[in-house]
């Protein structure tokens, strides 16, 4: 099996007037790059020419495209292009490219030298740089969603979702399994069920930009991330009374399906 060091997963929902930019740089990155390298697509229930862009960079990149008809949220098509990953280190981005893909050797040093499971891009982290900056109401709404989300769960990361983000391989095959979340708050989920088990997680300021015509709504997808984020709660605090019973007993609860099957 040829051995793959990092791959880059990129969700995709009629992205048809970004994606081919976005696969144009990480091409043009990739060039300069001597390890081997896979591109997945996940073209999420795509119903314009998102997937044909896609697969006209073949010949230029060590790619691969999934798709699917019906849409169902970005966490499950992050979860469907971990699943089918091979690198030993997994990254994803967003087709927007808003976090230019060179900020990939910066984000996987520490994974590679063994010094963290999860390396958060983020945009207020030392070291940021935020370019064409977003409205100012967007951006209020953001960090105030952000910060009582944050609070719910009891994380301490300044930015949750910004959308480039990078994995030990194998850490995230088996914690992208577990997620039950489908939905852009996917991050929240992933995060959480991260500091239960116990991963080291390094937050990394990066390069971001604000692109136009964003599919976020700040107004109606910050209140679905705050609903989202206590069903996340209630689902941890469940696992955890779970847990705690069962170690009473001798018996030890591994995470898998969503949290709900115990092995003995």
């Amino acid at each position: 099996m040829v051995h793959i060091k990092q791959s880059i997963v990129i969700p995709a929902y009629n992205e048809s007037r970004r994606i081919g930019h976005t696969l144009e740089s990480v091409a043009d990155h990739l060039a300069k790059e001597r390890d081997e390298f896979e591109v997945i697509v996940i073209c999420d229930g795509c119903h314009d020419d998102t997937e044909r862009i896609a697969k006209s960079f073949a010949g230029r990149l060590p790619l691969r495209v999934v798709s699917y008809a019906r849409n169902r949220g970005k966490g499950y098509a992050v979860k469907r292009g971990v699943a089918v990953s091979l690198g030993r280190v997994i990254a994803f981005m967003d087709a927007d490219g808003a976090t230019p893909v060179r900020e990939l050797g910066l984000l996987s040093g520490p994974i590679i030298k063994g010094d963290a499971d999860i390396v958060i891009g983020s945009r207020r982290a030392e070291g940021a740089t935020v370019k064409d900056d977003q409205p100012m109401l967007r951006r209020l709404l953001g960090q105030a969603f952000a910060w009582h989300t944050q609070a719910v769960l009891g994380l301490n990361i300044r930015d949750t979702q910004c959308g480039f983000k990078v994995f030990d391989g194998d850490v995230a095959r088996a914690l992208f399994a577990g997620l039950a979340c489908d939905g852009f708050a996917f991050d929240l989920e992933m995060l959480a069920k991260a500091r239960e088990r116990g991963l080291r997680v390094l937050e990394m300021g990066v390069e971001w930009h604000d692109v136009e015509d964003s599919t976020v709504r700040p107004l109606r997808d910050g209140f679905i991330m705050l609903y989202t984020a206590w069903q996340i709660r209630m689902q941890m605090d469940a696992w955890r009374r779970t847990r705690t019973r069962d170690v009473s007993f001798g018996r030890t609860v591994l995470s898998a399906d969503n949290d709900r099957r115990i092995q003995t």
